[in-house]
């Protein structure tokens, strides 16, 4: 599987660098999008797949990382190499914060997460003399380091897709790693992994901050792109759609956040031109591939590759 994964990353990648070629500007800007919305899911998917943790506050990570780019440059006119920065480091730093969140589990974590998300929520709507409330904070500029600004859509898009490729190279690594093991093996028996000599509560809480950093970066991205942030980045809606990113995909994976992202994304648009109540679409989405394929779309690949296979 690990030759089938790399050989796959290699196909992904040659047809992202080849997409700008093929693809309308329409298309170039949603691709864009769901390269974002899948970054944010692969971090939500660290907890999910690998630790067995649901999260429900990483839209707040997403969310502190694009409102420090956006007031940082805006009103302060500091440079993306500053701010850029800044925005990951104060989304990181609320996941050390956050991260204490880990001394629990099953519903209690979710719950936990849940209240968390809202507090960044509610900061972003009632502190309106800094987040600019509703209306947030606008005309955010492209960003631009050492003369190359990436204000132009497809260089904007090669941008994304690079930092997006070094991520899922080092998330690769670290899933593979010695510690993502052990996240695989407190997921399927912590108190096991505890008799075993290991801590499971540290493995957690630092696999926590790693994935507040990935959403922090999503969020970083998120701000140039859309060069607009206000309080709906930090809804629960953010949090439950990179939650069903995962699940659609396949949990546990790590093509199956972008894969996920782009049916949830896609389907999202285009379900949305026509009707109004595309949210209960979504909701029924996620309930059927839930009951008949839980194991997302790679899970149904998977299991065709070993049906081809036995054959």
């Amino acid at each position: 599987m690990t030759s089938r994964t790399n050989f796959c990353l290699v196909l992904l990648l040659v047809l992202g660098v080849s997409m700008p070629f093929l693809a309308s500007a329409y298309w170039l800007s949603l691709i864009t999008q769901i390269l974002i919305f899948g970054m944010l899911a692969l971090g939500v998917e660290l907890m999910l797949g690998h630790a067995g943790l649901f999260s429900l506050c990483h839209a707040a990570f997403f969310s502190v990382a694009a409102y420090t780019v956006a007031i940082l440059q805006v009103r302060y006119g500091l440079p993306t190499v500053i701010a850029a920065p800044a925005g990951i480091f104060l989304g990181t730093l609320l996941g050390c914060i956050f991260g204490l969140s880990v001394r629990t589990r099953g519903v209690y974590f979710i719950l936990v997460t849940l209240a968390m998300g809202y507090i960044i929520w509610g900061v972003g709507y009632r502190w309106a003399s800094f987040t600019g409330g509703d209306s947030g904070v606008t005309n955010i500029p492209a960003p631009e380091v050492a003369g190359f600004s990436a204000a132009d859509p497809m260089a904007y898009y090669y941008l994304v897709l690079v930092v997006l490729s070094l991520t899922l190279f080092a998330y690769r690594r670290l899933i593979y790693s010695p510690f993502g093991l052990v996240l695989r093996g407190i997921k399927s028996g912590e108190k096991r992994m505890l008799s075993l000599g290991f801590n499971p509560a540290a493995h957690l809480y630092i696999a926590f901050v790693i994935s507040a950093m990935i959403a922090s970066l999503a969020g970083v991205l998120y701000a140039y792109f859309n060069k607009f942030v206000n309080p709906v980045s930090a809804s629960l809606h953010i949090s439950v759609e990179a939650v069903l990113m995962g699940i659609v995909g396949g949990t546990g994976t790590i093509l199956g956040p972008l894969i996920g992202a782009g049916l949830v994304l896609g389907l999202r648009n285009w379900v949305s031109s026509f009707f109004t109540l595309h949210l209960a679409v979504m909701g029924l989405v996620f309930i059927a591939v839930v009951i008949w394929a839980p194991g997302g779309v790679m899970g149904i690949f998977k299991k065709w590759l070993t049906d081809a296979k036995e054959r």
